[in-house]
């Protein structure tokens, strides 16, 4: 395990065999949307990405405004022609986040959903409202899988989280709400992450 921190970032990096595992904290960066941007569009790059955004991580607050996000959320999608799928669950008291217990905080309701979206270089100028916005999973394709097959993974295993990582090179969940980013890839790419952290942080100094 390693940690290091500069003004206003802080980063824990952690080597586990074949995998290799990233928290990184920028709420002290005064440019935290433009970080948070640039961290995420280079780890996709030309590659098609799997965005995953449950409705219990939506807000904290009253569960009326997380259900109106979310229908909005699908009423761009649909005009944007992003390809996306939307998944009704029963609802769950928590949801794990790479093996972490996390309680939901919106108020119990019948139903949750679930809405998965391709993200490439193209569409991500579309979706920057909400990548500062929300709290969102990131799964990074980069076996040439087509937008159906990667909405076809999220269908299979949309109850597990974990599960769904474990088909992907690498993970990232956005978590906006605390300012952080937790990425967990294959052990491979550890080099390329740092690396890239490093850059965004300086470009905006």
């Amino acid at each position: 395990m390693s940690l290091f921190g500069r003004s206003g970032l802080k980063v824990k990096n952690e080597e586990d065999g074949n995998k290799f595992k990233s928290l990184i904290e920028y709420y002290e960066i005064k440019q935290k949307d433009a970080f948070n941007v640039n961290v995420l569009k280079g780890l996709i790059g030309d590659n098609l990405c799997l965005g995953v955004i449950d409705s219990k991580l939506l807000y904290n607050g009253p569960q009326e405004k997380s259900e109106g996000t979310f229908e909005e959320i699908i009423e761009n999608l649909d005009l944007l022609g992003i390809a996306y799928k939307k998944i009704e669950i029963k609802k769950i008291p928590e949801i794990l986040m790479f093996g972490l217990s996390i309680k939901k905080g919106s108020k119990k309701t019948d139903k949750d959903y679930i809405i998965g979206f391709v993200v490439n270089k193209d569409n991500f100028k579309d979706i920057e409202k909400y990548i500062n916005k929300l709290n969102i999973y990131y799964f990074i394709d980069r076996t040439g899988l087509c937008e159906e097959a990667l909405l076809q993974k999220l269908e299979r295993n949309y109850d597990d989280i974990d599960e769904i990582g474990n088909d992907f090179c690498c993970q990232i969940f956005n978590n906006n709400f605390m300012n952080q980013l937790v990425i967990s890839s294959e052990i491979e790419l550890a080099p390329e992450i740092k690396e890239l952290v490093n850059r965004c942080y300086l470009e905006l100094q």
